[in-house]
């Protein structure tokens, strides 16, 4: 299914189409084909995705249908999935492809389904035996803020369609895992409410990269050859450059004296700080995810990978830089760590101890006998090229195609 993205319309001025509506059209509704036709008209002038055949297929997988839905919850019109003869719906449809405007996307920024109509087709779903309820909540890995990108929430639901998943969206992109909990109201309600046999969780990086300032030690520009074990292995990467490099730093990462680098580079009290909070929410998710699920439901925590390949990189559409990040770079420049071996071992060891907390937050669950079950997927070394990544810390959508490989619901 595709999703709503924000764009200039391009109106189709069909003459054969009346302008007046006979019958009802949408979901349960009379749906004439001529008045299917013309609703399936002003709909793609206005940018929908649907196909101008003049038929409904009356599911909630009808692009049709979905195009109503969308079109309804973004002009702030009652979600009903129907359009009645000079309705509000139907007006506004008419106003819209005679004045030809561009169209805003929902409630929460997102580029996938504004909540109100993705919130109505879950429910609509939630009760059949045959469907498989998800619920996705994180940050802009689950929601990147460009349009017609695919994010790993749109290659993780395209790749297991077969499962016949019945999916709510409540990620936001930039959110920490603290603004997560704060934010967990539709999160309660629908865990609370309906059977959830999947959670994919992606949280963390927000609070850890934006925080990198705190997290380094000043003074330490320079990769001493005490950090390493291997001094031949040091020698070799000191003699590549670019995506060799990093390949290279990755697959060589158990050549670090961990115990030296992580005491020279990190300040362990920002550091602890931050993953105690990270933990403290996942717990709460746990917590209440344990309150309402069966031992059925399975919890999904990602890793992330390895943001070495396009340092400095922002978000753009249209080759315009976004007003967003980069996170990482300007830290490294102000610190004055310009040593590409000592910037790959920084980002490598946060993302390796960032999978050591999920491994706690995991034990944690069992020990403490929470009733679902959990995964950890890990993502560390899979997008090993530049070819992967977007900008600084986001795949790209081939990226984002290989990553969600890993996930099987």
């Amino acid at each position: 299914m595709e999703n709503l993205v924000s764009n200039t319309p391009i109106i189709n001025r069909n003459s054969r189409i009346a302008n007046t509506l006979s019958n009802s059209v949408g979901l349960n509704a009379v749906n004439n084909a001529l008045d299917v036709l013309q609703i399936q008209n002003f709909l793609k002038g206005l940018g929908y995705p649907v196909q101008t055949n003049g038929t409904i297929v009356n599911s909630q997988t009808d692009t049709t249908i979905i195009s109503i839905l969308n079109f309804q919850a973004n002009n702030r019109i009652q979600v009903t999935g129907n359009i009645h003869p000079d309705d509000s719906t139907y007006n506004a449809l008419k106003q819209l492809n005679s004045v030809s405007p561009s169209l805003a996307e929902g409630e929460d920024e997102s580029l996938h389904q504004p909540f109100l109509t993705n919130s109505f087709l879950f429910r609509r779903s939630a009760g059949n035996a045959n469907t498989l309820n998800v619920i996705f909540e994180g940050d802009s890995w689950l929601d990147y803020p460009v349009p017609r990108i695919l994010d790993l929430y749109d290659t993780i639901t395209d790749r297991n369609q077969s499962l016949n998943l019945n999916c709510l969206h409540l990620a936001k992109f930039g959110e920490t895992t603290s603004q997560m909990y704060a934010d967990r109201t539709h999160f309660v309600q629908y865990v609370s409410g309906y059977r959830i046999d999947r959670i994919y969780f992606s949280g963390g990086g927000n609070d850890v990269f934006p925080q990198l300032g705190r997290i380094l030690n000043a003074g330490v520009t320079t990769f001493s050859s005490s950090f390493f074990t291997d001094q031949a292995k040091l020698t070799e990467l000191r003699s590549l450059s670019g995506d060799a490099l990093y390949q290279k730093c990755i697959l060589y990462k158990r050549y670090l004296n961990t115990n030296t680098f992580d005491t020279a580079l990190f300040n362990s009290t920002n550091l602890n700080a931050i993953f105690s909070t990270i933990m403290r929410n996942y717990l709460g998710f746990g917590s209440i995810v344990n309150a309402h699920c069966t031992p059925n439901t399975i919890f999904y925590m990602h890793t992330y990978d390895y943001p070495l390949f396009k340092l400095g990189v922002r978000p753009s559409i249209v080759g315009v830089d976004l007003p967003l990040g980069p996170w990482i770079k300007p830290v490294f420049d102000r610190l004055g760590i310009a040593d590409e071996i000592l910037r790959s071992y920084i980002i490598i060891r946060l993302l390796d101890r960032f999978y050591a907390l999920l491994c706690q937050i995991k034990n944690h669950f069992g020990y403490y006998g929470y009733r679902f079950q959990s995964r950890i997927i890990d993502y560390r070394g899979l997008l090993n090229s530049s070819e992967y990544w977007r900008d600084e810390i986001h795949p790209n959508s081939a990226g984002a195609r290989r990553l969600s490989t890993r996930v099987n619901f």
